[in-house]
């Protein structure tokens, strides 16, 4: 079995220091007060790279870190014991991987990158002691955990309770705003968007020719279409009403 580690490539010079981290105010330290932040940082072990497609820790195998996404897409997934992947969420800038409730355990869920990515590494081994010396760390994880189980509980709403058409409306709806959000950009239709068709069907519980059609009909009637890694909204309106997304959940999360 390979190393997972060798996925991850160390950058050796010009590290992003987290008082100058531009996505700070969507990951772990942000609340944190300037004149901490250089005692937090201390807890960081590195910047990595990593390329598309790789996986950074697998299921039931003991992971040395947990990450914040600085750059990139990646998805965190559970395998079946006949291969079949579900996509639980989609993690992108400022979100925290490997994160569980026993940090010493093999990892219950596994984590790739959908592009390529940068993320920053924090030795497991030394979190509690930061979650016990920094109440705001400790808040900040408690948020972004919190939000993260929001995201999946909906995700299996829609599973477990709507056809085909609505599942891809919802997911597409809510990356969508999301992605807004973390950049910042209201007014543009159109965003970048890396998953395949796969993906998605992984994502909603579909297979790929059942993903491949309701793509083209929501194509055909004026929806959204994918292309070229690019999502175009042309109906929002009309595709959260079809998904039963509400935007304003992306505000209460509160953490984008």
């Amino acid at each position: 079995m390979a190393d997972l580690k060798t996925n991850l490539i160390e950058i050796e010079n010009n590290q992003t220091v987290c008082t100058e981290c531009s996505i700070r105010r969507l990951a772990l330290f942000h609340g944190v007060p300037e004149d901490e932040l250089s005692w937090t940082q201390t807890f960081r072990s590195c910047q990595y790279t990593v390329a598309a497609r790789k996986e950074i820790y697998r299921e039931s195998l003991a992971s040395e870190f947990m990450f914040t996404v600085y750059h990139g897409w990646f998805a965190i997934f559970k395998t079946l014991g006949n291969g079949k992947r579900q996509i639980l969420r989609i993690a992108l800038p400022g979100d925290m991987l490997g994160f569980q409730a026993d940090l010493e355990a093999p990892m219950t869920h596994s984590a790739a990158s959908l592009t390529d990515a940068v993320l920053c590494a924090f030795p497991r081994r030394e979190m509690p002691e930061l979650l016990r010396k920094n109440l705001s760390v400790s808040k900040r994880l408690t948020e972004l955990n919190a939000r993260d189980m929001n995201i999946c509980q909906n995700r299996l709403l829609t599973i477990g309770q709507q056809s085909a058409i609505e599942r891809i409306a919802f997911f597409c709806s809510e990356l969508f705003f999301r992605i807004k959000a973390i950049y910042s950009e209201q007014q543009s239709d159109d965003v970048f968007f890396p998953l395949s068709q796969e993906d998605i069907g992984d994502a909603t519980g579909l297979t790929k020719i059942h993903v491949n059609r309701t793509l083209k009909s929501m194509r055909e009637q004026g929806l959204m279409e994918i292309s070229s890694k690019c999502l175009k909204i042309h109906d929002i309106d009309a595709l959260c009403n079809l998904g039963n997304f509400d935007p304003a959940t992306v505000q209460t999360y509160r953490l984008y």
